[in-house]
């Protein structure tokens, strides 16, 4: 398989898997999922606790049906025998995002708030890791219809304002976390942002990546700057350019790749950060680089 199910192929799938249903909400970017298995549905309640809306919620912007596939898995998974990438395909017309993984076949359109999502049998992939993974890409592409985006960077607030620090992986976003000796964590990896009338804003969110300490975070917090970073051997922060925003559509994860094809996600996202500063921050490992950002470019 090259290319994700299509929509006509996942319609194939119509019993629900299971009768139970639960509603994500970030700060009212809401996904109602209908038809979970109980199992999975409990497994979910525990993880997203404080990101779930009481009862049914309010009218979701996004309604998910997910039905029972009969087969164990739509791309048959290596990784027990081998190392491998967890894969997944994708495409995007401009309208449904489409994705095939080892566990589910999905697509929705966020514009009309509807989509569909196949759940296959197979226990190698577990169930919830593979409706996390479905869940960061719908929250990607409702938080870029929405005027935002979701970035592969870490977030941390301090004095009620988020900072953002990101780049490709191995550029230290996990390290920044746990060496942060103020304020508190949002994630090492996954960070909602979206504009609202005020400005640019971090939301709190369930993908904490490998981040456990503290409390979740729920809120949402106007955004001070982004940081692309830079391991050095000294820590100071330096004024960003034009290669900062595009490392950071770089770090764009489900929308990255279809940017050949849309160019236009490049200008909303161009859009959404106009008027937030860029900094490179260079940082030392066991330093606190919290002097070096209130001290501002070297």
């Amino acid at each position: 398989m090259k290319t994700p199910l299509s929509v006509e192929e996942i319609a194939r799938f119509p019993e629900p898997a299971g009768a139970a249903g639960l509603t994500v909400d970030l700060q009212g970017l809401t996904i109602r999922l209908a038809g979970l298995p109980e199992d999975l549905a409990a497994a979910m309640r525990l993880a997203y606790g404080p990101y779930l809306a009481p009862g049914n919620g309010s009218a979701p912007l996004l309604r998910i049906e997910v039905t029972r596939a009969d087969r164990d898995y739509f791309i048959e998974p290596r990784f027990h025998k081998e190392w491998e990438v967890y894969r997944v395909l994708t495409e995007h017309d401009g309208a449904t995002f489409r994705l095939t993984s080892y566990r589910f076949a999905a697509w929705y359109d966020v514009k009309r708030g509807l989509g569909r999502l196949a759940l296959a049998q197979g226990d190698l992939d577990p169930a919830p890791r593979a409706m996390e993974n479905f869940l960061r890409s719908a929250f990607a592409w409702l938080t870029i219809d929405r005027g935002g985006f979701l970035l592969h960077g870490a977030s941390i607030v301090r004095d009620g304002q988020c900072h953002v620090f990101y780049g490709p992986s191995g550029a230290g976003k996990s390290t920044l976390s746990a060496m942060s000796r103020q304020g508190r964590v949002i994630s090492d990896d996954l960070t909602p942002i979206l504009r609202r009338p005020g400005g640019l804003e971090g939301l709190g969110s369930p993908f904490r990546g490998t981040y456990r300490a503290g409390d979740p975070v729920v809120g949402r917090f106007p955004i001070a700057a982004f940081y692309r970073l830079r391991k050095d051997q000294g820590t100071f922060v330096r004024p960003g350019e034009g290669a900062c925003f595009a490392d950071l559509l770089g770090n764009l994860p489900w929308v990255v790749d279809q940017l050949p094809r849309h160019p236009d996600l490049a200008d909303r996202v161009h859009e959404a950060v106009a008027g937030v500063p860029f900094f490179y921050l260079h940082f030392e490992k066991d330093a606190d680089f919290w002097p070096a950002i209130d001290r501002g470019p070297a």
